[in-house]
């Protein structure tokens, strides 16, 4: 028997930084006058999936406001959208998906991976053609979701048809040095990408100033490529490693941006 939500452990698997906690105080009444309106503030979006994580007495304050906020969702960078019950299903979070179910959440094949619901997650892999190799939020494959959630039955599934997730490859700080830098494409003080170095995750990070950081993947094939976590389509080439890169070009995302490196 499946136990019930309240009964769940919660699991704190995050695998990025949580950001944008200190949207407006939930007393503060809605700016009708803001141009946003009727929408939803893009901040208040932000900080609510960023509270999905784990700030559930935010989360549940928000909501108090907001009902609609239980199906928000958040670009982290790139087209790396994250929704709020996305947010809890990848940490997992059992407490605060049944919290944004019970407000309207719509939850997803990984949110069932991690509630552990077998015969759901079978049923759309084997009959929904592309789901087998979907990537959740920041490229988190579907069994890690499902060891969040401590699923055994969703876990063992997924090994039985080889699904078992390969962990990112890791590049040590002396492969990455070459590589950091600021890359410009214009004059204002935002127009560049800070290339640096994440012990945490063993892999370049790059940030525009005020965006998030975004951790970088190996592109298969072209060792001078990489890609944003959770935007795959998203491809950042560099023009050379040794003894550094002049410039980087981004691809995938609309017209091509080249950068060039300003501190070389």
């Amino acid at each position: 028997m499946t136990p019930s939500l309240s009964r769940r452990t919660f699991i704190a698997a995050g695998t990025v930084g949580v950001v944008g906690f200190g949207a407006r105080a939930s007393s503060e009444p809605i700016d009708t006058r803001s141009d946003r309106f009727p929408s939803t503030d893009p901040d208040d979006a932000r900080s609510f999936v960023g509270a999905s994580h784990g700030a559930i007495d935010r989360v549940r304050a928000m909501l108090a406001q907001n009902r609609g906020l239980a199906k928000s969702a958040w670009d982290w960078g790139f087209g790396d959208y994250e929704t709020a019950i996305g947010a809890a299903s990848h940490v997992g979070n059992i407490e605060m998906i049944e919290l944004l179910l019970a407000h309207g959440a719509r939850p997803d094949l990984f949110t069932l991976a991690t509630l552990d619901r077998v015969d759901a997650v079978r049923a759309t892999i084997e009959n929904v053609p592309g789901t087998r190799d979907l990537k959740g939020p920041h490229s988190i494959p579907l069994i890690s979701h499902a060891r969040a959630g401590r699923a055994d039955r969703v876990i063992d599934y997924l090994e039985s048809i080889g699904l078992v997730g390969n962990p990112p490859v890791p590049l040590d700080a002396a492969s990455a040095a070459p590589y950091l830098g600021t890359y410009a494409w214009g004059t204002g003080p935002s127009d560049r990408f800070e290339i640096a170095y994440s012990d945490r995750s063993s892999s370049l990070t790059l940030q525009r100033p005020g965006s998030s950081s975004r951790n970088l993947k190996p592109a298969p094939g072209d060792p001078l490529s990489f890609s944003p976590a959770g935007a795959e389509h998203a491809v950042i080439r560099f023009d050379r490693v040794s003894p550094s890169p002049t410039t980087l070009t981004l691809n995938g995302t609309g017209p091509t941006l080249i950068a060039t490196r300003t501190d070389a």
